[in-house]
């Protein structure tokens, strides 16, 4: 896939307007529109095989469109309020690309027990069905060698706090030649949470709503977050704590520091 197929609703209306515009301007303009189309992220032919006049509703027919209230201009003191996401429309399914982005960390996860390997967009898609609910550990993938970070995520304001950051400190906490940016765990010996409802927490956190999940939020400042892998290990009598510890101990020793979004631990 050259662009993408998960749109934030400014995103949307932008190439909206420019179908528009294509659709009205002479064949010497038309061009030069497809092209700022296509800056955006969406490839009409390429990566929906869509040819000819296609309209706005042939778009939103293909993508999925994430609407994301955008923060107003605050004075300093002033909280930042946000309304939770909308998932529109049917989320497509994750091309080949993404899901055999790195056929070998897939495979030594496998080895490991890890299941899953859907995208969160398919994972909401499916109202979280496919999560187990067991306690156990989780992994999130990347698919982009280079990341795109956006100054205003998804991400839910917990308490009337902002979850972003500035864009420097996302590109300080990155981790080159590394497929996976977060790693927690779900569950205790004592507790009731599992796979199911800590992750599903979790993405409603990446939706906008405020909820608890304060921890991993970094990857919903990712352009394309929603094309996230997930994975799972179940630990029904084990214990999550020490599992998700050797893992990122596991990680900082090839590394030397952590995965990007984890922020204790």
């Amino acid at each position: 896939m050259k662009g993408k197929s998960i749109f934030t609703k400014a995103e949307a209306e932008q190439i909206e307007a420019l179908i528009e515009q294509k659709l009205k301007a002479d064949s010497s303009k038309q061009k030069g529109i497809r092209q700022k189309i296509r800056n955006l992220g969406f490839y009409a032919k390429d990566d929906f095989k869509i040819t000819g006049g296609y309209t706005v509703a042939d778009f939103r027919k293909v993508v999925t469109i994430v609407g994301q209230r955008a923060p107003e201009a605050l004075k300093p003191a002033t909280k930042i309020q946000q309304k939770p996401t909308e998932i529109k429309s049917e989320l497509p399914e994750p091309s080949k690309s993404i899901l055999n982005f790195e056929n070998e960390i897939l495979d030594e996860l496998k080895s490991y027990g890890f299941k899953g390997f859907r995208t969160i967009a398919e994972l909401i898609k499916n109202n979280y069905t496919d999560i187990p609910k067991v306690r156990g550990v989780y992994v999130l993938l990347y698919h982009k060698l280079i990341p795109e970070f956006v100054e205003v995520g998804t991400g839910g304001h917990f308490k009337a706090r902002n979850p972003d950051v500035p864009i420097e400190t996302l590109k300080d906490n990155w981790v080159d030649d590394s497929s996976i940016i977060y790693i927690g765990k779900a569950g205790a010996e004592d507790g009731s949470a599992t796979l199911h409802s800590r992750l599903k927490q979790y993405f409603r956190f990446g939706q906008g709503e405020p909820v608890g999940h304060w921890g991993g939020r970094y990857v919903w400042q990712l352009k394309d977050c929603y094309n996230i892998i997930v994975c799972w290990k179940e630990l029904p009598s084990g214990n999550p704590k020490h599992a998700e510890a050797a893992l990122i101990a596991e990680f900082v020793k090839k590394y030397d520091k952590k995965p990007f979004a984890n922020l204790v631990g």
